[in-house]
């Protein structure tokens, strides 16, 4: 049955996993959230995607050539093959990935986030300006990106000279740069908080238009760590870090050619503040930012966007993105998806906030596809015929992200609406659409279970996450999420003082409080994650 002539079908609303009788240790709901031990791996897939050979506070060895994962070395060759558009020498600290020769000044990409920032345009805050008032000057956005990583994140864009092509034109090119915010993933009320602070940054991912790299290669990745410093990785969920660039291709688009040492056919990704939440402080709310969400979408649209991509900036703005005052649309829709209610809701509540911004950057040149695949939600009658049904409930390799993944398949507090019918989660409705039960996912019921295989804990994340799999309720500990919203002074991670399990840097695994219990179903977790 396609989905034009689908009949919308009422599903009962699942029991949420923090509401009273659901997921008690005496007698376990059974979670129908899916605990898949991979996420983005669709662009690197070697140890499922992670970078192997951990070192202080989990993070991967730099220094250490004979424990130190390969691919590290890789992104070394990477940002060498890059430079920077200056190609200024500079003193690094690793040997020379090509050659193995001892550290020594040489041209690289900016080797900390102030000298990216210089290179490619961002101007410096100034002295006695407010933080607030620097946003504003630079056009920088804040918000909390629900649906893709967990984290709160600061956004900013600018122009910059790019050298001249063989005719002598100048060339301009773009770079972004996002700040994430957050010491767990999906902790929203935290995570919101310290991004619209600026305190406390986690990493920063970079991306540059430059055109004088040449067709196909123009976009390119870098990233920092919290305090500024240049590294060959970034992590973006619990389970671990992962390399560059490949980690960001794996929504950007694209694929790595191991030859040139450069990412080939990435985009960028225009922001959709329908599918973001913005803190409700004034100054950083949606209204007070439109201005500057707009200028940062009109310069993505200087770079090598995707047809698709381009149809969502129309839409949003009307044709106008371009026009300064214009403010974005409360909803937009691809040709395709307007012709019906049903169409309208489907894409709206599902399609749009856990496919459509990674879904739309995969076209990898002029006309052709990566995968047949990301092609599926151009169209709503391509749903039943695309085999998505095998990544969504048979491998569950989709959606690829982990916080993406979760969003998709929860229960919902208040039901997803569609056509008027209420459904209990995202991954309901997409399912119905395709004229599949959840009950045809055979491998729901057992990969909603943390509780299997050699290492249940690494489930939910790596040993320095501060998760745990509860063994009596088979689901994550803690649970994350916009129903966690709690004081931020207190423990928002588990872990054990042995060392064996610890907690995401900078914060420490402490003693539990006396008088605080161990959960039934983590005894050895004798402390929590404070910081």
């Amino acid at each position: 049955m396609r989905i034009t002539t689908l009949l919308w079908t009422v599903l009962p609303i699942a029991c949420s996993l923090t509401a009273a009788g659901c997921g008690t240790d005496t007698a376990p709901e059974p979670n129908p959230v899916p605990v898949v031990p991979t996420a983005l791996v669709r662009s690197y897939t070697a140890n499922q995607g992670l970078v192997m050979g951990w070192g202080e506070h989990g993070w991967p060895l730099r220094d250490e050539q004979a424990s130190m994962d390969p691919v590290i070395n890789e992104a070394r060759k990477f940002y060498d093959t890059l430079q920077s558009p200056s190609a200024e020498l500079q003193a690094v600290d690793y040997p020379d990935p090509f050659t193995g020769a001892a550290p020594a000044p040489k041209k690289t990409a900016p080797l900390t986030l102030a000298a990216w920032k210089k290179t490619f345009g961002i101007p410096d805050r100034n002295p006695g300006e407010s933080l607030d008032a620097y946003r504003a000057r630079t056009n920088a956005v804040v918000y909390y990106n629900k649906n893709e990583l967990g984290l709160g994140r600061e956004l900013g864009c600018a122009q910059f000279d790019d050298g001249k092509d063989a005719s002598g034109n100048q060339l301009t090119g773009v770079a972004c740069f996002v700040t994430n915010y957050g010491t767990m993933f999906r902790d929203t009320y935290n995570s919101m908080r310290i991004a619209a602070e600026g305190m406390h940054a986690k990493n920063t991912v970079c991306i540059s238009y430059r055109p004088s790299l040449g067709p196909g290669y123009e976009v390119q990745f870098y990233t920092y760590n919290g305090d500024g410093d240049r590294r060959e990785w970034a992590q973006l969920d619990t389970l671990g870090p992962r390399p560059l660039p490949m980690v960001c291709m794996n929504c950007h688009g694209g694929s790595y050619d191991s030859e040139k040492h450069l990412a080939k056919y990435a985009r960028f990704l225009p922001l959709d503040p329908n599918v973001v939440l913005f803190p409700d402080i004034p100054g950083v709310t949606r209204a007070d930012q439109e201005e500057r969400i707009r200028y940062n979408n009109e310069l993505s649209t200087h770079s090598p966007l995707t047809p698709a991509q381009k149809e969502l900036v129309s839409e949003l703005y009307q044709g106008k993105v371009a026009v300064p005052g214009t403010v974005s649309q409360n909803a937009w829709f691809p040709a395709k998806w307007k012709d019906t209610q049903a169409h309208r809701d489907l894409f709206d509540q599902v399609v749009k906030p856990n496919c459509e911004t990674c879904h739309l950057a995969m076209q990898t040149g002029p006309t052709g596809n990566t995968l047949a695949i990301y092609n599926v939600f151009a169209d709503p009658a391509l749903l039943m015929d695309a085999g998505l049904d095998s990544f969504v409930c048979g491998t569950f390799d989709m959606p690829n992200s982990q916080a993406t993944r979760l969003n998709f398949w929860e229960p919902k507090p208040d039901p997803v609406m569609v056509n008027g019918s209420p459904y209990s989660s995202p991954a309901q409705v997409l399912l119905t659409a395709m004229g599949i039960n959840s009950d045809q996912c055979q491998k729901l019921d057992s990969l909603s279970n943390c509780n299997r295989g050699l290492d249940p804990d690494s489930l939910c994340g790596n040993a320095y996450s501060g998760q745990a799999c509860n063994r009596v309720t088979g689901q994550c500990f803690p649970a994350m999420g916009p129903s966690a919203q709690k004081d931020p002074t207190q423990p928002n991670g588990i872990c054990k003082t042995d060392g064996s399990r610890n907690c995401p840097y900078p914060e420490t695994c402490q003693p539990r409080p006396a008088g605080d219990p161990i959960p039934k179903g983590l005894e050895g977790y004798d402390g929590v994650c404070m910081q």
